[in-house]
């Protein structure tokens, strides 16, 4: 048997293109009226935390899975997304005069900047 030697760098360029495919959903056994979807953006969800449905990338999930439609009691607690922390760090950057406590939450969860870079 032959071994398949793949080029450097290849894998991950079908690994990359497989990841923003999603399944479409007349193939799947799942009820239609279970089947009702919504997009996650995660980088601007305060609920992403504690979500086992985000992604590094916008997403279809499952309306059911999302942590902003669950009941209630099921729900984490909302914390600050990902995008409010980037904002607030990007303002401090340029200099503006921001509150103590925004200082310390920010020196705990961005302490070298926002995370995104715009270009």
């Amino acid at each position: 048997m032959r071994s398949i030697t793949h080029a450097p760098g290849a894998m991950e360029e079908r690994l990359q293109q497989s990841l923003g495919e999603r399944m479409p959903p007349s193939t799947s056994r799942v009820p239609a009226h279970f089947r009702e979807t919504t997009i996650c953006y995660a980088y601007m969800c305060p609920y992403a935390y504690g979500c086992n449905e985000k992604s590094l990338r916008p997403a279809q999930v499952l309306a059911r899975r999302c942590m902003r439609y669950m009941p209630e009691p099921l729900r984490v607690r909302p914390g600050m997304s990902d995008l409010a922390l980037d904002v607030l760090a990007r303002q401090r950057k340029s200099g503006v005069a921001l509150s103590p406590a925004t200082n310390t939450i920010l020196d705990k969860f961005r302490p070298n900047g926002p995370l995104r870079i715009r270009a």
